[in-house]
């Protein structure tokens, strides 16, 4: 009988300690939560904005024009990268490191700032 309580005080103190020793510690595998979302509009142009930031550290823009119904969105990865949907629809694709820039409307650009080229 002794042995018995003997074998279950042991077990009570040391069922604590191995489960602090085991397993995940609290938060180590909860991304951390990204910024909010924002709107901005220009008033020129007659666009609002919708910016939000995402758990794979791209961004999502949502764009869109009152006056004329359009819409359109472009999704920015940290690298620069870029792909979206126009405001007619056409999927596009843009490459920060080689300047590519490609569309399902048949449009594509080569290159950066001035000696950009398109078809």
């Amino acid at each position: 009988m002794k042995l018995v309580m003997l074998c279950a005080a042991l077990l009570a103190l040391a069922t604590p300690a191995m489960a602090q020793g085991f397993g995940a510690r609290p938060n180590q595998f909860m991304r951390q939560q990204p910024a909010q979302s924002r709107t901005t509009y220009d008033w020129q142009s007659g666009n609002s904005y919708r910016t939000t930031p995402n758990y794979d550290g791209s961004t999502t823009v949502r764009g869109n024009n009152y006056q004329n119904g359009s819409t359109w969105t472009t999704k920015i990865q940290p690298d620069g990268n870029q792909r979206g949907t126009d405001a007619n629809g056409n999927m596009w694709n843009y490459n920060a490191r080689s300047g590519s820039y490609t569309s399902t409307d048949g449009t594509v650009c080569v290159g950066h700032g001035y000696a950009r080229v398109c078809n």
